[in-house]
This record gives C-alpha cells, sequence and structure tokens, in this order.
C-alpha cells in the first residue's frame, strides 16, 4: 500500500514537473502558432508551425518533421533551412544548413511596407483527406475555392499591427493572422489570403523498386492523398523562400508523360 502511494506521488510530481517545463517551453518564446488550411469537404494540408523567440529569431517548420528540419529567419538577416540539432549532420554533408540566403532589410517605418522571407502555396485541388482526428491548437485557415489557392505570407516589419490590419481592412484582400513584436524594432506577421493557381501535376517515379508516386488535382481510386509534400528552389539573397505544398498517392509503375513535371514548376 505504501508502495502504491509513494508511486502515485511520484507521478503527481511527475505531472507538475511536466506541466511546469511545458510552461517554460511555451513561456521562452514570444509567439507560437500552429496553423493549417482545410476545405469545406474536411481534406487539410500538413499543419505547420511556426514561434518566435525572445532572441528575436523565427523558425518554421511542418509539424510531423519539426524535429529533423526546419526554416530560420535570423535577427542577423540569415536565413538557412536545415537540420535541426536532434537530427545532426548527415555524414554527406559538412553543415547542417542545406542552403543559406540573407533577407532583405526591413523597410523603415511609416513606409508602408514588409519585407517577405517566406511565401507558402496550398492549391485546394491538392489537399488531402484528414488522417488525424483531433489536434489540439491548431489555427485551421479555409480553404480557396476548387481550382485556386490558399496563399501565406511571413514578412519582417517596423509598422505598427494597427497599421497593418487598417491597410488589410482597406484592400479586402488579406487577413492578418498573428503579428509579433521583437525585442528591437522590428515586427513579424503572418497574413493569408485565397487567389488563382494553375494545376500542375507531378510524379515521382520509382524506378521500379517502389511505387511511383503522383501528385495530381484527381485521385480517381479516392485514395484521399496520404502523401504529402513541399516543394521549392533554394531562394537568393534577398529572396523569400518560396514553397508549395500538394498532396499524393502510390500508384504502380506506369509512366504517364501527362504526369510528369518538376519542383520548380507552378511556383507560386
Amino acid at each position: 500500500m505504501l508502495a502504491a502511494r509513494q508511486l502515485a506521488a511520484d507521478l503527481l510530481v511527475g505531472r507538475i514537473e511536466v506541466g511546469r517545463h511545458l510552461e517554460f517551453v511555451m513561456a521562452k518564446n514570444l509567439a507560437n502558432l500552429r496553423f493549417a488550411i482545410k476545405s469545406s469537404s474536411g481534406h487539410v494540408s500538413s499543419i505547420w508551425r511556426l514561434w518566435v523567440t525572445r532572441q528575436g529569431d523565427v523558425y518554421l517548420a511542418t509539424r510531423a518533421i519539426a524535429h529533423i528540419e526546419k526554416y530560420s529567419f535570423h535577427k542577423s538577416g540569415i536565413c538557412r533551412s536545415a537540420f535541426t540539432n536532434e537530427h545532426g549532420t548527415p555524414i554527406t554533408m559538412t553543415d547542417r544548413a542545406m542552403f543559406k540566403w540573407m533577407r532583405l532589410p526591413t523597410p523603415p517605418p511609416s513606409e508602408g511596407k514588409a519585407a517577405r522571407v517566406a511565401w507558402l502555396a496550398f492549391p485546394t485541388d491538392y489537399l488531402s483527406r484528414e488522417s488525424e482526428s483531433h489536434v489540439d491548437g491548431v489555427t485551421w485557415l479555409a480553404a480557396a475555392p476548387a481550382g485556386g489557392a490558399t496563399y501565406i505570407d511571413l514578412a519582417f516589419t517596423a509598422e505598427s499591427e494597427e497599421s497593418i490590419r487598417k491597410a488589410f481592412g482597406q484592400r479586402r484582400e488579406r487577413t492578418l493572422r498573428m503579428y509579433s513584436k521583437l525585442p528591437d524594432d522590428e515586427a513579424v506577421f503572418v497574413n493569408y489570403y485565397h487567389a488563382d493557381w494553375e494545376n500542375k501535376d507531378l510524379s515521382v517515379p520509382g524506378s521500379g523498386k517502389v511505387a511511383d508516386i503522383v501528385f495530381s488535382a484527381i485521385d480517381p481510386h479516392n485514395t484521399g492523398r496520404p502523401i504529402r509534400i513541399r516543394l521549392g528552389p533554394a531562394p537568393s539573397d534577398g529572396d523569400a523562400v518560396v514553397l508549395r505544398e500538394l498532396g499524393g498517392y502510390p500508384v504502380p509503375n506506369t509512366p504517364n508523360p501527362a504526369l510528369q513535371g518538376t519542383p520548380e514548376s507552378g511556383r507560386p
């Protein structure tokens, strides 16, 4: 009986310590945002995570692989697409970074401008059937109508939140989703909007060893597109990282020229 009581006490202390740890992790960031796209039919994108540290650095990753790789946008202006410390440096690389670039400087205040560092596109016709029944803390953004895409901007600015909301409200094109002040005179914000999209399907050949994977707006066998992929070229200095996320499914090794494409085609 005493042993059982001690075990219960240990578990209670453990829960308290875990709770404190989670509070500490959340408290060390200036902002945390989990977001994903969902259509009226219930089809979804991957869940993405964005967090802003108290040092003023911004990180972006898909939730499923945030422990493996992430994008980082540092207050120094250096941006990286890199493997995490937890994952380590692959044996074929000398650096965890897959590519680095410099972002544009943040425009001075009162100019009504921002420096975009990431531009994400989620075409509605390539969303996937939801596989997780419930995930806490996700901000679900409504998908664009069929044939369109939901676009998300991540940008640095010296403008106030009020001025950005006012500008977006006047134009009625974009919706501000997050605004976070940084330790200096800058801020970072996330907005989204709907616009046109040209569907360009993509196939990844399995070379006869594994199934081909097709990323298509057409899902004739109702697979639900269980495979998600994000594509985009390495940015040059002054550019934003431009990514599109597609849903796909495996098929037998049957080449179909109509489904051939390249990751760089159809960029937003």
